[in-house]
């Protein structure tokens, strides 16, 4: 549908010069134009539906054309692991330049008492939700409540609710996010399984607030394990369920994590530093 949409309302283009396209966009513009995506469509199609073998590489080698038609100015993807993606793809690799999106660092964090653990995850399996709710299962440190974001079904949802330190959101607005969750946060837990970026555990950072995650290699590029952020291996409960306990059962250490977590942010996601290297991009497109 959303391919025979764009086909069916092209855009106007007579004022423009240049056209930024997102995410597996297939239309012919008459201007140059720069594709930007979080992961390679080969990684994609791997990583999040397990598609392998002939129909993978069919389907990788027609986008591939596309994107290295002369059209094409750039490819913009967010980490050093999905650029190799579109260059296994097929894709020019001068062509493909990594620029991540913009986090600015944020000081609105709210004074509480305990230690408050948010998890954030529309996608049960793929974003570890059994995995979170064990390692909480197992957490021995009075006074930490979890606030869980995101559908859960089954014995999980009745696991959520028969236990009164567990908040649950099915669906959380940014208001409620932004006002009631995010500055109430010491912890952002999230043992994901497959993810091209994770924004939660960017926007956690610039908050301060400290991370558990998994050391896929996309993560890996934006947290510094054991500094900026706690790693596990994907499918580790039990390594991530140690981690989150060090964590919660040590304020200072949160403190001294949350803040290299901050200043990373600072160095690498600042929107002034995105800016540049965005227009750098354009400027060679042009």
């Amino acid at each position: 549908m959303k391919f025979a949409l764009e086909h069916a309302f092209p855009l106007d283009e007579s004022r423009a010069s240049m056209v930024h396209s997102f995410f597996w966009d297939v239309r012919k513009f008459t201007v140059p134009w720069v594709h930007e995506s979080d992961q390679s469509l080969g990684q994609y199609l791997g990583g999040y539906n397990n598609i392998g073998g002939f129909v993978r590489k069919s389907i990788t080698d027609g986008y591939s054309s596309y994107l290295n038609s002369r059209g094409c100015a750039g490819v913009v993807t967010w980490t050093e692991w999905a650029k190799r993606g579109f260059e296994a793809d097929g894709v020019d690799q001068a062509k493909v330049a990594v620029v991540p999106p913009p986090f600015d660092a944020l000081s609105v964090g709210r004074p509480h008492e305990g230690c408050n653990i948010l998890f954030i995850g529309r996608d049960f399996a793929r974003k570890g939700g059994d995995v979170v709710l064990g390692a909480f299962a197992s957490l021995d440190a009075p006074g930490c409540r979890l606030n869980y974001v995101g559908r859960a079904q089954g014995k999980a949802l009745d696991d959520i609710r028969s236990d009164r330190r567990i908040s649950y959101f099915e669906r959380a607005s940014h208001k409620a996010l932004s006002e009631e969750l995010w500055p109430f946060t010491d912890i952002l837990a999230l043992p994901t399984r497959a993810d091209a970026f994770a924004m939660t555990v960017a926007e956690a950072m610039s908050r301060g607030i400290a991370v558990v995650s998994t050391s896929l290699p996309s993560i890996s590029e934006v947290v510094e394990d054991g500094v900026s952020g706690l790693l596990a291996p994907p499918g580790d409960a039990a390594g991530f369920a140690e981690r989150l306990a060090r964590l919660a059962g040590d304020p200072s250490l949160r403190s001294k994590v949350g803040r290299a977590a901050q200043e990373r942010v600072k160095a690498r996601f600042s929107p002034e530093l995105i800016g540049r290297k965005l227009l750098d991009v354009y400027g060679r497109a042009a």
